[in-house]
């Protein structure tokens, strides 16, 4: 005797869910032969996106009504609604950014900030957070700063500087190497008899955290972090110094969805927001002369994903081709780097499997489950 179903529902986001949401639903009506109203809700929730995507569906299976993503809609049902088989496909890319728009808009509004503050690098990840953060907030309530040092390129300067008046925000230039010197002559009796390494690196990385995080209290901003999911996973991040901050953007997307979606940007828009020199030059945290990113982001990145998203083991990404040496690397240093994803700010999850609350892996008890079958 049921005339119609109402699934009043809070169905987050990652990729692909809409259409997984749409089958489910057709499923149940092809069971029930009952018209079926699937209204989801809009907003975020600290890591959780909330996309919206509402689904009127008629007893036979086809779509009578179709709502907007990521932003309110009203529906208006009527029986004689004209039906169609299928939902649109949508850009994937563009879902992307719609997302993080959304989640860094409602993670502003909803914990009372308006402004936000980040590092800017010259490079893609802080560019392309620099540019979703414009497009939630506005371009008055963003604020860019670079953090140079001796080693710094002036490329890196220059496109640090391009990205912000592209984006027309507030842009400051405050140069670290007195600071840097100010640490090394401090360490230097304590340093004494070792090789420069990773410690005098990670200086740099902490003093500028520490500079926009002295901002960020001034002012009452929020710093965004700028690390992608790849950087993440392997532990190619400095604690306590570009991990600093409030909100973690792009922390679900992998560095190829992080080239993918400046390029999106771009073309959104129809001229260049994201300078083209940051998605082409090759990637380098500037922490030493000459330093470039020690990995193949073509090839780690899929893996990343295949290990933290799909659960593959060793066994089974050697045989889906990849190398057995670089393989265990990159599920070694997984494991041991949870520890500082632990001290990480949230999140915004965009993926089915994003680190955070959502996955929990121990630290000290040697956990490895790299050679599960899946």
């Amino acid at each position: 005797g049921v005339d119609f179903i109402v699934n009043i529902s809070a169905s987050p986001f990652h990729e692909g869910r809409r259409e997984d949401r749409a089958e489910y639903i057709r499923h149940r009506v092809r069971e029930t032969g009952i018209p079926f109203y699937y209204c989801n809700l809009v907003g975020a929730q600290d890591e959780l996106i909330f996309d919206g995507n509402s689904l009127a569906v008629n007893a036979h299976g086809r779509f009578m009504g179709i709502g907007a993503g990521f932003q309110e809609d009203l529906l208006i049902i009527q029986p004689d609604n004209r039906a169609v088989d299928a939902i649109p496909e949508l850009d994937r890319e563009s879902q992307l950014i719609e997302a993080l728009v959304l989640g860094t808009g409602d993670y502003f509004r909803k914990t009372g900030h308006r402004e936000a503050v980040i590092g800017l690098s010259g490079g893609i990840d802080s560019s392309l957070v620099a540019a979703i953060a414009v497009e939630a907030l506005g371009k008055d309530r963003v604020h860019g700063v670079s953090l140079p040092s001796l080693i710094s390129s002036e490329h890196s300067r220059s496109d640090a500087r391009a990205l912000a008046e592209n984006l027309g925000i507030d842009y400051r230039e405050i140069p670290i190497a007195d600071a840097v010197q100010s640490y090394g002559d401090l360490l230097q009796s304590s340093f004494e008899g070792t090789e420069p390494g990773v410690a005098e690196e990670n200086i740099q990385a902490r003093i500028r955290g520490n500079l926009l995080m002295a901002l960020a209290n001034k002012y009452g901003w929020l710093v965004l972090t700028t690390g992608n999911k790849t950087e993440l996973a392997l532990g190619y991040c400095t604690l306590y110094g570009d991990m600093s901050g409030g909100l973690a953007v792009i922390s679900d997307l992998s560095k190829s969805d992080v080239y993918a979606l400046s390029r999106t940007i771009n073309k959104r828009v129809g001229k260049t927001i994201i300078p083209e020199s940051c998605i082409t030059k090759p990637p380098s945290a500037e922490l030493s002369p000459g330093q470039v990113d020690p990995f193949d982001y073509a090839i780690v990145s899929p893996l990343v994903d295949a290990i933290v998203e799909d659960h593959k083991s060793v066994s089974a990404l050697i045989r889906s081709g990849f190398k057995p040496d670089l393989v265990r690397d990159v599920y070694r240093r997984i494991r041991l780097n949870e520890y500082k994803r632990r001290q990480a700010a949230p999140g915004l999850r965009v993926s089915p499997k994003a680190f955070g609350v959502g996955r929990r892996i121990p630290i000290i008890n040697h956990f490895d489950g790299e050679y599960h079958e899946t």
